[in-house]
C-alpha cells in the first residue's frame, strides 16, 4: 500500500506506541490524525509531529461511544476520508498475581482496551464497508496468543479478548473489501512498561529482575512503529496477524547483551517500580474471609 495521500487515524497516539504510529507513519508520506484524552496532550504530541507531515489531532476518549463516532465525523470533515484506523488506545494498569488486583482495576482497562476497540471498529466499518476498502489494525499485546501472561495477567486477559475479537471481526466481514491486520508489537520501553505499578509481595518477587529483562527483551518503540508501517505497506492479505516476537528473539537479546557486556556499550533502560498493597475486598468478613 501506497501511503502517499493516505489518512490514518492512530487512536492513543499523544504518547508512547501511539506516537511512535503517528511519526513512523507522517515520515512514510501519510496524513495523520492522532487523539488523546486531554487537549494538552493532543497539543504536546502535534508539537513534535507537525514539521514531519500533514497531521492534526483530535480530543476522544475511545471508552466515550459519542465521541468515537464525532472523531470519524471531524477526520472526514478535516481531510476527506479515512483510508486506515489503527486501534492503539489501550492500557496496562498494574503488575502483580491476578488474585491481588483490584477488580475495578479490571474494569478500567476492559473499559478502554475492548470496550473502546469495539466501539471504534464499529463506528469506522460502518464508513469503510459501504466503500468497499480500507484497513483495520488492531494492536496485540501479551496475552494475545493465549500463553500466560504474568506478572500482567489483567492486561494480557484484555489482549486474548482482543485478539478473540479481531478473529471473529476476520471471519465476519470476510469478503467486505476492508482488510483486518493483528499487529503484535513485542516488549517496547513504553512509559507503560518502564514505569509500572508492582501489586503485593508476590508481585514484587516477580518483578526482580525487570530490569534484565527490559535489557534483553524490550525495544524502542519507534522500531515496532517502523515494522508496523512496513507491514501496512506490504500487506495484501484479507485478514493478517503479524508478531514481532520470534521465536529466535531471545537468543538475538541474549547474544547482544553479551556482546555490549564484553564491549562495555550497552546499558539498562532507565525505570521506575511503584509498589501497592495487594487488594483486599471490603466484604471480608474476618481473617481468613
Amino acid at each position: 500500500m501506497e501511503l502517499k495521500n493516505k489518512v490514518v487515524v492512530v487512536t492513543g497516539s499523544s504518547r508512547g506506541f501511539g506516537f511512535a504510529i503517528a511519526e513512523s507513519l507522517l515520515e512514510a508520506g501519510a496524513t495523520v490524525a492522532v487523539t488523546g484524552r486531554s487537549q494538552q496532550a493532543v497539543d504536546n504530541s502535534l508539537a513534535s509531529l507537525q514539521s514531519k507531515g500533514r497531521v492534526n489531532g483530535f480530543v476522544m476518549d475511545v471508552r466515550e461511544e459519542e465521541q468515537v463516532y464525532r472523531l470519524v465525523d471531524d477526520v472526514i470533515q478535516e481531510f476527506g476520508q479515512i483510508d486506515i484506523w489503527i486501534n492503539n488506545a489501550g492500557y496496562s494498569n498494574a503488575a502483580g498475581m491476578m488474585l491481588d488486583m483490584n477488580p475495578q482495576d479490571a474494569l478500567d482497562m476492559f473499559l478502554s482496551n475492548n470496550l473502546g476497540v469495539l466501539q471504534c471498529t464499529q463506528a469506522i466499518m460502518r464508513y469503510m464497508q459501504p466503500r468497499k476498502q480500507g484497513l483495520v489494525v488492531n494492536i496485540y499485546g501479551q496475552g494475545s496468543f493465549l500463553r500466560p501472561a504474568s506478572p500482567t495477567g489483567l492486561y494480557g486477559t484484555t489482549k486474548a479478548w482482543l485478539t478473540s475479537f479481531t478473529r471473529t471481526l476476520a471471519t465476519e466481514t470476510k469478503g467486505s473489501g476492508v482488510q483486518i491486520l493483528g499487529f503484535s508489537p513485542g516488549m517496547m520501553t513504553t512509559d507503560m512498561l518502564t514505569s509500572p505499578t508492582v501489586v503485593g509481595e508476590r508481585g514484587r518477587e516477580m518483578m526482580k529482575n525487570f530490569g534484565f529483562v527490559l535489557r534483553f527483551l524490550a525495544w524502542s518503540p519507534k522500531h515496532a512503529a517502523d515494522n508496523l508501517v512496513q507491514t501496512i505497506q506490504s500487506n495484501r492479505k484479507e485478514f493478517s496477524e503479524v508478531k514481532l516476537f520470534k521465536p529466535w528473539t531471545p537468543l538475538l537479546g541474549l547474544i547482544r547483551v553479551s556482546w555490549e557486556n564484553i564491549t562495555k556499550t550497552g546499558k539498562t533502560p532507565e525505570f521506575d517500580l511503584h509498589y501497592q498493597e495487594a487488594y483486599q475486598s471490603k466484604y471480608l468478613k474476618g481473617k481468613n474471609g
